[in-house]
């Protein structure tokens, strides 16, 4: 059954290879900026001088500049448009209330976002090349040089553009190294909390200056068959362990029509996942898609997280034999309800978004970096490992005894509702729907999705609580049951 699970990865990865726009198509040079530099050099001159009048024409001048090249510039960098847009704004709107603080400090902006315009340091400029972790590096001294010389909201500025490009590198890191992929995904919230707390601060430069260095060996890694490989790998292994758990469970019981129900929640999500791929290559860059990509994983997986700790109760509940004997002659074949199977799919739909988006995120961003025929060939060999693992997963599970095999499954999931959680609400955080706030005095763990911040670590002890409190009170029925079994005898 497992095999399906890898041959729709597979069919996924190939089909967005296969309807990417190709490396060499896209947009020409870009734009000249000189004639934008003078005028704002003028419209600074004025302001020092107090000439408003002045500033006024020469701000008229950069606008006619910015209405004739915003849409070139619209089509090479998203970001880059969107983020000089809202600086001309800032100083237009500074202007008409004759706000000249203001005008400077929106100007000083705007003059650094043209400066890494015009030197390439956006990811999606020319998007007919792909985003390079060079240049993401370039990225985070020019962020580091800001922090040195505490230009604060400039920093903060260039971390929010950090975060939102991440999406466009990250492939490049997971395929090589998970601990630095997970490490760096950490700091940039982190970066951001620092940098927004005043007593705080001190910490952004040497986290930024640790993100750098681990990050830079990876810059010039060449990619190969393998690389390619490793991305359906390590992030299908998540999603695997829920659907093979739901899988195995649904076999246990001898449920043809929950096993239905799973592989349908299963194969709609590589639907979606398909459908999205398309969507970043027909009408999206993979930085345009990032802020979304973030929200989606973060509320898939805290969806996921809530309704596995329920599984994984489920799970525990029934290792007791006694009472999965008394379960199933209840009501043999309907024994899973209607309403249980539904969450099975809306699990195994959720697992498999969560993981199945950033995969075909991170297999759009390798196209271009090696041949076709190893891109190609590493997703086939990928797919084909998590497939045999998959099946490995169903016949050693239905060959276990029905304790172990419910004690384990029932771990298994609670692992993951525990991991989900944490990475689903640092992926709100760093969509900004949460704020990225962090105390000291908390662990991190990355591994285990365990970060700075009692927006993830409150819920994450909650759920270690309730699974303490659960298993202490099975331990105590178990005890007391064999308590009056003794004395009856």
């Amino acid at each position: 059954m497992m095999k399906r699970l890898g041959l729709g990865l597979l069919i996924i990865g190939l089909a967005v290879f296969l309807f990417l726009p190709s490396p060499g198509r896209a947009a020409g040079d870009a734009v000249e900026t000189a004639p934008a530099f003078q005028a704002l050099g003028k419209l600074d001159k004025a302001l020092q001088t107090g000439d408003m009048n002045r500033a006024d024409r020469a701000f008229d001048a950069y606008k006619a500049w910015w209405l004739k090249n915003k849409n070139e510039i619209k089509k090479q960098s998203l970001t880059a448009s969107s983020q000089i847009e809202q600086q001309t704004a800032n100083i237009s709107i500074a202007l008409l209330n004759d706000q000249k603080e203001d005008v400077a400090q929106a100007l000083k902006t705007l003059e650094d976002l043209l400066t890494q315009y015009k030197e390439g340091a956006f990811a999606d400029t020319n998007p007919g090349e792909k985003a390079s972790l060079s240049t993401y590096i370039k990225k985070l001294e020019s962020t580091k040089t800001l922090i040195k010389e505490k230009k604060w909201p400039e920093a903060e500025q260039h971390i929010r553009m950090l975060q939102q490009e991440w999406l466009t590198v990250e492939g490049d890191v997971v395929s090589q190294s998970q601990t630095v992929y997970t490490e760096s995904e950490k700091n940039l919230v982190l970066l951001s909390a620092y940098i927004a707390q005043p007593d705080s601060r001190e910490k952004a430069l040497p986290l930024i200056e640790d993100m750098i260095n681990a990050l830079k060996p990876l810059a010039a890694t060449k990619y190969g068959l393998i690389d390619a490989a490793m991305i359906p790998l390590r992030e299908g292994l998540e999603a695997l362990l829920v659907v093979g758990a739901l899988l195995s469970f649904a076999k246990k019981a001898e449920s043809k029509r929950a096993n239905r129900w799973i592989w349908g929640g299963a194969l709609a999500a590589l639907a979606v996942c398909l459908g999205i791929g398309c969507l970043v290559s027909f009408a999206l860059s993979s930085l345009a898609f990032s802020q979304n990509n973030a929200l989606i994983n973060g509320l898939s997986g805290v969806l996921a997280s809530v309704m596995l700790l329920y599984v994984s109760y489920w799970l525990h509940r029934n290792a007791d034999i006694k009472r999965w004997n008394a379960f199933i002659r209840a009501k043999s074949e309907k024994a899973i309800t209607n309403g249980r199977m539904m969450s099975f799919a809306a699990i195994a739909f959720l697992a498999i978004l969560r993981e199945g988006i950033e995969t075909v995120i991170f297999l759009i961003g390798m196209v271009g970096r090696m041949s076709a025929g190893q891109l190609i060939g590493g997703i086939a060999l990928g797919c084909a490992a998590l497939a045999a693992i998959g099946v490995l997963m169903l016949k050693v599970g239905v060959k276990l005894p029905l304790k172990p095999f419910f004690l384990v499954s029932s771990f298994i999931v609670f692992y993951l509702c525990f991991k989900f959680m944490g990475s689903g609400i640092n992926s709100l955080q760093m969509a900004g729907i949460l704020p990225s706030a962090v105390e000291n005095y908390l662990p991190s763990v990355p591994f285990l999705s365990i970060y700075p911040s009692w927006y993830s670590t409150a819920p994450q002890a909650l759920f270690l609580a309730a699974a303490l409190v659960t298993v202490l009170n099975n331990l105590r029925l178990k005890w007391s049951h064999a308590l009056k079994t003794k004395e009856a005898s």
